[in-house]
């Protein structure tokens, strides 16, 4: 595991253990027979449970469909670059080779940008898109100045190219509202917490049944943001489009 997936792990499971033992205690002060309030907090403890696993698949769904959107964009960007890079063939040197050159540049550093391997890089790989933007268009506009046709074909999939990095930025920077993730993980810990504190009411500790409980909703968790996040944990996008495009380049 990553450090930082390996802090979130710990994380959770450090606030079920917590939670549960601070339930436990509270449980185990308020000790007195009461039927009527036992039943209650069964009735509670269940509907809280209920509410958690509606949070968690809602909340699933959302990063899975946002994962999805990160992969198809992906795709998409590898068949603009791969288009471009063919299409220059229709135009004359030195901007065939400038254009070319500029579009193996760029495809090599998505490459490392969705590797994720050393994240001190990405800024400054991002602060380079503009750059190569530019070089890419201008060399496409001088090749085929006056001559319409010729801009009908290679235009288009740079424009694309550049149309998509907008589009893959704001897709990575997408995730669960803050709020939502707050309440998810709040009605969690308010679960777990009754779930100690029916334990406290009797006196006894089901340590085995717990843990089962406190293991599954911990990797429940720890999925949906590892997914919403894919650059940080072991679920992670796929670049073997682009590193497939960079390999027709070369």
């Amino acid at each position: 595991l990553r450090m930082t997936e390996l802090l979130v792990l710990l994380g959770l499971i450090a606030g079920v253990c917590a939670v549960h033992e601070i339930g436990f205690q509270l449980g185990s002060q308020i000790r007195s027979a009461d039927e009527p309030f036992d039943r209650q907090v069964a009735l509670v403890r269940a509907s809280t449970a209920a509410l958690v696993a509606f949070l968690i698949g809602f909340a699933f769904s959302g990063a899975a469909s946002r994962f999805i959107e990160r992969l198809d964009i992906i795709v998409k960007e590898a068949n603009a670059l791969g288009t471009a890079y063919l299409r220059a063939d229709v135009i004359a040197e030195p901007q065939r080779g400038e254009l070319r050159a500029a579009l193996r540049e760029y495809t090599a550093d998505r490459v490392q940008l969705l590797s994720g391997e050393e994240r001190d890089q990405i800024q400054p790989l991002l602060a380079k898109v503009s750059g190569l933007h530019g070089r890419m268009w201008r060399s496409a506009l001088k090749a085929t100045q006056d001559n319409a046709p010729l801009m009908a074909v290679v235009l288009p999939p740079i424009n694309e190219v550049i149309d998509l990095h907008s589009t893959h930025l704001a897709l990575a920077r997408r995730h669960l509202p803050p709020p939502i993730m707050a309440m998810l993980l709040g009605t969690a810990a308010i679960g777990v917490g009754l779930l100690g504190f029916g334990n406290g009411r009797v006196g006894r500790r089901f340590s085995l049944l717990d843990s089962v409980y406190g293991a599954a909703l911990v990797l429940a968790l720890l999925m949906t943001i590892d997914m919403d996040y894919p650059g940080f944990g072991f679920i992670r996008v796929s670049n073997r489009s682009i590193l497939e495009t960079l390999a027709a380049m070369n």
